[in-house]
């Protein structure tokens, strides 16, 4: 614990920790608690010695918050008689005690009477409860199949008896394959999950969810999944003929580097124009037709692409209408 160079100058003041030792998987989030009685605090912060080389002062602890080691690692809940330390995406130089500084209204400064000692292993280690997902964040397309992987860990002594995957609330742990929305369309290959035939409404949170035969944990956070369809935006929003024109394959989220895009015109692949990544350069619009325009985002690997967003450009001379005409319709190819 903690030792100031003049402990005279700084008193303990009791709390209550909800555990005294943590052990953690790295990658994983840890929660660190503890309530403390109702005094005149003006401000409580949490600490750690082992981060003592980036303080100002040697003896005077420092907000972790403000520790650049934890940027944007961590969330500091206060409430007036409880304060909440939440750290994500731990690391094994992150092991180390953990404790309360308070700083009361008159200026006297008191150390807390208990610390958190939190312990970051490695999934291969025994000896904590952990989940680790291959990606936190997953984006694909409306119609495509995806797989979310993990691994995991539990102390020595346990035995795995059954492992499923849960969507939505923390608190929601009814397996993927019992609920109604994904019947029929989800698998279970070992630890990764399976889903087929994505819909927008499939979006959310998932969590792999292990059940021992002493007890049972669930990794949270868990996987973010986007399911997204593609939408074409031109530039300019209007044309007129003869001009320039881009033509824009956007999603709600970053697909991963394995797709591609294909432009259609009228239902027929594009072969004139310059293509490059999501984009389709026209040098000219005519002012004779009606051109429709669809892009599809191709899976080369799995030879499967989703063709959506149809962008109409009607194109009229100077003194008549100019304007864009948007309908959506989603076509599989």
């Amino acid at each position: 614990m903690f030792s100031c160079s003049d402990p005279a100058t700084m008193d303990q003041l009791s709390v209550t920790c909800s555990r005294k030792s943590i052990c953690a998987v790295k990658g994983s989030k840890v929660t660190l608690w503890c309530s403390y009685p109702s005094f005149k605090i003006k401000t409580v912060f949490w600490f750690s010695e082992k981060q003592s080389i980036n303080w100002r002062k040697n003896n005077e602890p420092e907000d972790l918050t403000l520790d650049s080691d934890y940027s944007g690692r961590v969330i500091h809940q206060i409430s007036s008689s409880a304060s909440t330390l939440t750290i994500s995406d731990v690391r094994e130089r992150d092991s180390g005690e953990y404790q309360l500084m308070f700083i009361m209204n008159d200026g006297v400064k008191h150390l807390s009477s208990a610390a958190v000692n939190l312990t970051v292993t490695g999934v291969s280690q025994n000896g904590c409860w952990g989940v680790i997902y291959t990606s936190r964040r997953v984006c694909a397309l409306v119609g495509s199949t995806v797989d979310i992987s993990c691994t995991y860990a539990h102390p020595s002594g346990y035995t795995v008896n059954t492992t499923f995957w849960h969507y939505g609330q923390p608190g929601d742990f009814e397996d993927l394959r019992e609920e109604h929305q994904f019947a029929g369309r989800v698998e279970y290959v070992g630890n990764k999950l399976r889903i087929k035939e994505l819909k927008s409404s499939d979006s959310g949170e998932y969590r792999f969810r292990f059940i021992t035969n002493l007890d049972q944990y669930s990794g949270s956070p868990g996987v973010i999944l986007t399911v997204t369809d593609t939408q074409v935006t031109s530039n300019p929003a209007t044309v007129s003929g003869g001009e320039e024109v881009i033509l824009s394959c956007l999603t709600k989220c970053t697909l991963n580097n394995k797709y591609t895009y294909i432009w259609y015109k009228n239902g027929q692949q594009v072969t004139d124009g310059f293509t490059k990544d999501n984009k389709l350069y026209l040098d000219s619009v005519s002012n004779e037709e009606l051109q429709q325009y669809s892009c599809a985002a191709e899976d080369q690997k799995e030879s499967t692409a989703l063709r959506n967003a149809a962008v109409i450009l009607c194109v009229f001379f100077t003194l008549a209408l100019i304007g864009i005409l948007w309908y959506r319709s989603v076509n599989f190819i």
